[in-house]
């Protein structure tokens, strides 16, 4: 399967999404969706989330998780899973042996279902060992 087909069909096709990528721990980027052209996912933010979540994770309750160039209020972080919030978008970032996996779903998703989702995903590309 494509890294592509990750995001389109086992993201994309369970939940709303605004935004879905899929990339290496040094940012770049494998695969992504955005819905909106004003929500870019760059290489740059991808890094520095993965440096943060292996360095200190607990720093983005303060500083928050900056996601195409928006910024979200951290509600979990710990060294292979952050959540966090802007308004009524809820967004979920799991970090795997290789890669790290976003997603944004679209406002007034429930949080819960785009966790599930994305956890399950994260936790499958780490047992097949990315």
């Amino acid at each position: 399967m494509s890294w592509q087909n990750y995001v389109d069909d086992e993201i994309c096709s369970k939940i709303p999404c605004k935004a879905v990528a899929i990339a290496g721990h040094d940012g770049r980027i494998w695969a992504k969706f955005e819905k909106d052209p004003a929500f870019q996912i760059t290489q740059a933010e991808l890094k520095l989330i993965c440096d943060q979540m292996n360095s200190s994770p607990e720093t983005f309750h303060g500083s928050g998780i900056h996601v195409g160039g928006q910024r979200y209020i951290c509600l979990t972080s710990e060294s292979n899973l952050l959540r966090g919030r802007k308004g009524g978008t809820p967004l979920c970032i799991v970090k795997t042996l290789q890669a790290v996996i976003v997603a944004a779903a679209e406002d007034g998703s429930i949080a819960g279902q785009l966790n599930i989702v994305v956890e399950k995903l994260g936790e499958y590309l780490t047992n097949s060992g990315y």
